[in-house]
């Protein structure tokens, strides 16, 4: 009994590990790239973007920012070109009365997103949720809900979030 004791004490590791969100890209036909977005070695859900605005493959640091379109925090990937996320909100978007899944931001601003759709998006954005067709997705909520709230307690907990981005 004491063995195990000492055992499970030694294998703490005080430092908290980082959490590593990877988006494959499976297929990309010109106007949307379908995917799959898996965390730590686990695949969680689908992916679609539009061809025409999708972030390059690399790594990206994530963080959480107040999106005044949406109304709520959002997961947004911080890359150099956009200078969106110097304040905890965005200033260049206007909040809307109505918005839905699919409403297209008025400025490139990748972030994490639900939506059915990546067919005429402009804005960057990856949209999560099961796969039917080229660019089409469905339960979108239900898988941004649990994205989100997984990245939201790592970020939380003071940890980094890193997105790596790998083309087909």
């Amino acid at each position: 009994m004491k063995k195990i004791k000492e055992r499970q004490i030694t294998n703490i590791n005080p430092k908290k590990p980082t959490m590593n969100i990877t988006i494959k890209r499976q297929s990309d036909n010109g106007r949307v790239i379908d995917g799959s977005l898996i965390i730590n070695g686990t695949k969680v859900c689908d992916t679609a973007e539009n061809a025409g605005s999708a972030i390059g493959a690399g790594t990206y640091n994530i963080s959480i920012h107040h999106c005044k379109q949406y109304g709520r925090r959002m997961p947004m990937v911080e890359i150099e070109s956009c200078d969106l996320l110097k304040d905890d909100e965005c200033s260049l978007c206007d909040s809307l009365e109505h918005v839905c899944y699919n409403t297209d931001l008025p400025s490139f601003c990748p972030m994490l997103k639900p939506g059915t759709g990546a067919y005429n998006r402009t804005d960057g954005s990856i949209l999560l949720g099961e796969y039917i067709a080229p660019g089409c997705l469905k339960h979108p909520l239900k898988h941004f809900d649990n994205v989100f709230d997984r990245i939201r307690k790592v970020i939380g907990r003071g940890n980094e979030c890193t997105l790596m981005v790998e083309d087909v």
